[in-house]
């Protein structure tokens, strides 16, 4: 933690910018498996498939499931949204979307949920695209990033982006180094824009008081962007991701399990006044937590309350808003502790699978599209065709 030091109040500057992959959710209630067989997927799963692959699976998807749900999706853009409807209205979400019709819904619905945002179209590429297939408590998540893979520095870097998400000379900041931000940079952001990964870190976290955080998001992101993987997992002051996914970190270094791997991280990490953080969350069973600094180590676990299944109605986003509910009390919370914070973020992830897409309930503005425009179902069928 960051001993006392609070969050920053002023206004004008967000205590909490995110950079992440902007996404369309299209979610659909499975009948029976048969949909995963034929694309070769995987019930409980999330990966990145092909722009064509994508297309014909959302053509058979719609064509034997019915109407999708439309939602914003994307590991940060959740967790700022879920940040939003909770009621912290100083946090801004960096992306990028195509200049297309996906592209027109997510803008809407961002702006309808009144959720401060820098976001960078791309005429030349299309907005990425996720298909959702859920399967009473399993999901299976399938997404082409699409213009998101393209977001340029120049456009951070901007003149117009930096005034928006940089400091500011108001009166609130008496003494800026004693100001805590929030710098949160997901996992699926890494690959093909690690440069600008470093630039947030050089420029607004490296020798100030600032926390830099990232989620681990996806074992394939851990094994094809290792290198990568490693700087932002050493770097980050607070580190969030599933037991499955530590485990596989844990695998990189070389250690044993979870445990030696956060012992071999926290070793590293000697700011001062400050300890890093390790959360893993392990779906309904407990989360596991490590924090300190150099050689002062510490381990704990919290039981997650038991959700009857029945009530379990789409498990996607829920660990984005598990992140939501702990930024939340960690930013709001009067001298709040690790235990604190997890419990507000299973208490708030809890509430999230019991909707439709990673939404709080009748907290955010519903999809202003609930079936496919024209176009959309004409792409759609050649894709079938095809």
């Amino acid at each position: 933690m960051t001993n006392g030091t609070p969050i920053s109040s002023c206004d004008r500057c967000p205590r909490l910018v995110a950079f992440g992959n902007v996404l369309l959710d299209v979610s659909v209630e499975l009948r029976d498996t048969q949909i995963l067989k034929d694309f070769d997927l995987k019930e409980d799963d999330q990966r990145e498939i092909p722009a064509d692959k994508l297309a014909r699976l959302g053509a058979v998807t719609m064509e034997t499931c019915g109407p999708p749900k439309y939602n914003p999706g994307g590991s940060a853009l959740n967790t700022t949204r879920i940040l939003r409807g909770l009621g912290e209205k100083n946090v801004i979400f960096c992306g990028a979307v195509g200049a297309d019709e996906n592209g027109e819904i997510i803008t809407k619905i961002l702006k309808d949920s009144s959720l401060n945002t820098c976001i960078q179209t791309l005429p030349d590429h299309c907005t990425g695209t996720c298909i959702c297939l859920i399967s009473g408590d399993k999901r299976s998540l399938n997404a082409n990033i699409g213009a998101s893979l393209h977001f340029k520095k120049e456009f951070v870097t901007s003149r117009w982006c930096q005034g928006k998400i940089g400091s500011c000379n108001s009166a609130a900041h008496d003494d800026i180094e004693e100001d805590v931000r929030v710098f949160y940079v997901e996992g699926y952001f890494v690959p093909e824009k690690f440069h600008i990964c470093q630039y947030i870190y050089e420029k607004y976290c490296k020798g100030t008081a600032n926390l830099f955080v990232t989620n681990l998001n996806a074992t394939y992101i851990l094994q094809n962007f290792t290198k990568e993987m490693r700087w932002m997992v050493e770097q980050a002051d607070l580190v969030f991701g599933n037991l499955t996914e530590f485990v596989a970190l844990a695998e990189i270094y070389e250690c044993e399990d979870f445990d030696e791997l956060a012992k071999c991280l926290i070793r590293k990490y000697l700011k001062i006044n400050r300890e890093k953080i390790l959360v893993a969350t392990d779906g309904c069973r407990c989360v596991r937590f490590y924090h300190g600094n150099g050689s002062a180590f510490y381990g704990e676990s919290y039981q997650v309350p038991i959700i009857p299944q029945k009530a379990v109605v789409d498990t996607t986003g829920a660990g984005d808003s598990f992140v939501a509910g702990f930024l939340y009390k960690y930013m709001n919370g009067e001298s709040p502790t690790l235990p604190d914070c997890i419990r507000h973020g299973s208490k708030v992830a809890a509430k999230v699978i019991r909707q439709v897409g990673c939404n709080l309930p009748s907290s955010l503005p519903a999809s202003p599209t609930l079936t496919p425009t024209t176009s959309q179902q004409e792409d759609l069928l050649k894709a079938k065709q095809t």
